[in-house]
């Protein structure tokens, strides 16, 4: 209830006053003064020592009975006629005490009472009277001027108090303005290097879809390399800056803790491309496989804390482990992360979280970065209401353990085994080629976990002796063995495979012979891999496919879709990107549209634009699910927005939406959504590597990424090579990418193809005037409302093509539109259409 200041200065307040009493209580009884007053201070006092040790009430309840007992005895004491020359004294302290309370008019009130206590022993009991003796008189003005000078030196002590803490609460305020400052300062500043950083990676790609020397091709490969790193840490200031100011949110929805340790794999594989570090995800099977919480938040956290990891580990590897504890309203997923690196000091360990903070490494491997992970981790737990701890000495590694509350969506086991009493493994790792003891350990305990949570029978052997006496003793089905044991005697281990399911755990780079037995599982690996493996979902040499645990291509047929959107050219890229999985798809450019074609044909799924000028988003929706006495009530209903703030998927949910897709789509965010919305029937799943929609889902957010291109031999082989049609409209970007136009966000965004690109970038063109013309009209007329509605639909038409600066722009004047912030509108209005105009006349020429 109190702080730490006011708790001390309340137990000095009662401590007094306590003392007060019992010599008040004592001076009484030698003076035979009314004796019924000893309980009832005694009383008082003890209410306030139970309201003070039970810190029972508020602070000023607390604070007037203190000050009432304190009167209390003060009058007491001064009405009688011994005491008149020792009310100063009482008086004194009792200022002293109440200068400690932020209340001036209580100095006063005591100041007060002192005057009263003079006035009634001069009118009432006539102790004050001209036959004073001289020394009498002069203890009485000494006294008087006792008090009045307490008073003073107590009003000036409370006036600089209040001086002080004015100025402290003014330097708290401008320091909270300097954060928010510099945060929005480094928002800006990211969002003005996205257009430079995105044109260098633009560019990269451009190049690299030519005919170029591989030293070249190699050269421009770094450049690009180094324009994503540039992009992951404007990435990690802009979060960062929505941490520092608050806006946070965390979401809770169904998810599969399997799924986020497969995207955090393909992460640290990326990371980890030398294979110089061992790494191990040891994951508990008995985990519930549908949690409620915030997977991507989560997903973020683990990708923040193994990036640095692996930043200070130069030798030996990194453990993931994740577990769980059960609690009343679910689990805690319990994560802990080990490594072998550097570790830290007790010092720096204070300071680990503060933002900006970077440890002194001194290793080889430190590669820099803003020193915001770390924090911007610590601010994403809170947001979940979880928390994490460091532990680490120098030179021994860092442990970090994190505890973040999850509902329970089903309690099945996330990772089970069929028919796993009939099942006997063995693995065979030779503890000697490790070079810290500590990865065999984070071995070890994996496999322990493994084989307890499925619950089959496993053995571990750590020589070839101990496995030919495995095989002796047990009827083994499966043997796990090292791509060094393999290499060792792969004769062996071929002839084994003839009566055993005998598997690999090897990097990627190693390969079988076309006709050998054995399986690969590629590292990193985690319990699903397995269990895949013994659940014989996997064979022929194409293990390594289940890394992707279950994100493969797949089309939607049979599929009626309905796309609404107020943009024709948002139509046209949803009814193309929806279209090459399967699906027959609808269009409709407004909500009273959507609302009749509902009416006459029944869709499985509708794709729903947010804003829309007549009936926006949220009104179709709940006219389409009013439809028939709720024939529509649990169709999917997805919402297209460009608006994808914290907390975006709540808010739409909340709304009635079932999931939401932001503009422009995604491949990767449209795929999970249909995962998470169509019933498993109506998904078909393939391997042709032709399958329409088909993109692998690497777990990251950056689309750019499916798209990288190798310098080695094996990736250009792979690599389509471009028609000389192709080349001459690929040498043409230039024009486009000078104007700030990022080439390679407009592919991705149209799957890839470059007619549909080109296609997006005619409609942009020819659509300039109309849209433009509307901008104006609706700027003219200050009609804020739409003028918000047509610059939105820009913002996300332009980043449809590319346009991102020209995206932004518009999307701040939206902001603008719906805030009815007219100053903002009319300094920007016409800066945008400048832009629009540069971007349609760099178009044009393209297109010509």
């Amino acid at each position: 209830m109190r702080t730490e200041t006011q708790t001390s200065m309340h137990l000095l307040m009662v401590s007094t006053i306590s003392i007060l009493a019992i010599l008040l209580s004592a001076i009484t009884v030698f003076r035979s003064w009314e004796l019924w007053m000893i309980p009832l201070m005694l009383i008082g006092c003890l209410v306030v020592w139970w309201l003070h040790i039970g810190r029972i009430g508020t602070e000023t309840q607390y604070e007037n009975i203190c000050t009432g007992l304190l009167i209390t005895e003060l009058f007491f004491f001064g009405v009688h006629k011994s005491s008149l020359y020792d009310i100063p004294l009482l008086a004194c302290t009792a200022l002293l005490l109440l200068s400690l309370l932020n209340r001036k008019q209580l100095l006063y009130l005591a100041a007060f009472l002192y005057v009263l206590l003079i006035l009634y022993h001069f009118i009432a009991l006539g102790t004050i009277n001209s036959r004073m003796e001289e020394e009498d008189m002069l203890r009485l003005l000494l006294g008087a001027a006792a008090v009045a000078g307490s008073l003073a030196v107590t009003r000036y002590r409370f006036n600089r108090r209040n001086e002080e803490r004015a100025k402290y609460e003014g330097m708290q305020e401008e320091l909270a303005t300097a954060v928010r400052q510099n945060a929005e300062f480094l928002s800006n500043v990211s969002h003005e290097l996205r257009t430079p950083v995105n044109m260098v990676i633009g560019i990269s790609e451009v190049a690299l879809g030519k005919e170029l020397p591989p030293e070249i091709r190699e050269d421009i490969h770094s450049v690009k390399m180094a324009g994503k790193r540039l992009s992951g840490l404007i990435n990690n200031i802009l979060d960062y800056t929505e941490n520092v100011e608050g806006t946070l949110s965390a979401v809770q929805e169904p998810y599969m803790i399997t799924s986020v340790v497969n995207d955090v794999i393909t992460m640290t594989a990326l990371k980890n491309t030398d294979n110089k570090l061992e790494l191990v995800f040891d994951v508990d099977p008995q985990i519930p496989i549908i949690l409620i919480g915030d997977a991507e938040k989560i997903t973020h956290i683990l990708r923040i804390l193994l990036e640095n990891s692996l930043k200070f580990t130069e030798e030996g590897g990194v453990c993931l482990r994740i577990g769980f504890r059960r609690e009343s309203y679910g689990i805690n997923l319990l994560v802990d992360i080990f490594d072998t690196g550097i570790g830290m000091t007790s010092s720096q360990l204070g300071q680990i979280t503060d933002d900006f903070y970077q440890a002194d490494s001194g290793t080889q491997r430190y590669v820099g970065g803003l020193g915001l992970g770390i924090p911007i981790a610590r601010g994403l737990l809170h947001a979940m209401g979880g928390f994490v701890h460091f532990e680490s000495k120098a030179q021994q590694g860092l442990q970090v353990h994190i505890a973040i509350p999850q509902g329970v969506g089903e309690d099945t086991p996330s990772i089970v085994v069929p028919n796993a009493g009939k099942m006997c493994i063995a693995c065979y790792f030779r503890p000697d080629k490790y070079s810290c003891d500590e990865v065999r350990e984070y071995y070890d305990n994996m496999i322990l976990h493994l084989v307890e949570g499925l619950g089959v029978e496993g053995y571990q052997a750590h020589n070839f002796e101990g496995l030919l006496k495995l095989q002796r003793e047990h009827k083994l089905t499966h043997i796990f063995i090292t791509q060094m044991e393999y290499m060792g005697n792969a004769p062996y281990y071929e002839e084994l495979a003839q009566s055993v399911h005998v598997a690999v755990i090897a990097d990627k780079d190693f390969a079988l012979d076309e006709d050998s037995s054995l399986m690969v599982l590629r590292k990193p690996f985690f319990a699903l891999s397995i269990v895949n493996l013994l659940s014989g979902q996997e064979r022929d040499n194409k293990f390594e496919d289940a890394q992707a645990a279950g994100r493969r291509p797949f089309t939607c047929p049979g599929v009626r879709a309905l796309a609404v959107d107020d943009e024709e050219m948002n139509l046209v890229v949803a009814k193309g990107v929806l279209g090459s999985y399967g699906m027959q798809v609808d269009i409709c450019s407004n909500g009273k549209a959507a609302v009749k074609l509902c009416t006459q044909t029944a869709y499985d799924i509708i794709f729903l634009d947010h804003m829309m000028p007549g009936f926006d988003g949220v009104e179709t929706l709940r006219l389409i699910r009013e439809i028939d006495d709720g024939v529509y009530k649990r169709l999917p209903i997805v919402a297209l927005t460009a608006n994808t703030l914290s907390g975006a998927r709540e808010m739409f949910r909340n709304e009635g939406f079932s999931e939401f897709v932001p503009k422009p789509i995604e491949r990767v965010v449209l795929e999970r959504v249909l995962r998470r919305v169509l019933p498993e029937n109506r998904i078909q799943y393939g391997t042709d590597s032709d399958t329409p929609g088909q993109q692998q889902d690497t777990g990251t957010k950056d689309q750019t990424k499916k798209k990288e291109i190798s310098s080695d031999t094996s990736a250009k082989e792979e690599m389509p090579q471009a028609d000389d049609r192709t080349q001459e409209t690929v040498s043409s970007y230039g024009s486009l990418v000078r104007v700030g136009i990022n080439v390679g966000l407009g592919l991705d965004y149209c799957s890839g193809e470059e007619d549909f690109y080109r296609e997006m970038l005619q409609m942009f063109y020819d659509q300039e005037a109309e849209k433009r013309a509307e901008i104006i009209s609706l700027y003219e007329r200050a009609d804020w409302k739409d003028y918000a509605i047509k610059v939105h639909a820009l913002k996300s038409t332009s980043l449809t093509i590319g346009a991102e600066e020209l995206s932004g722009q518009a999307k701040e004047l939206e902001r603008a539109g719906k805030e009815e912030d007219t100053v903002y509108i009319h300094e920007n209005h016409a800066s945008m259409l400048e832009i629009y105009g540069q971007v349609c006349e760099a178009i044009g020429k393209y297109l010509s």
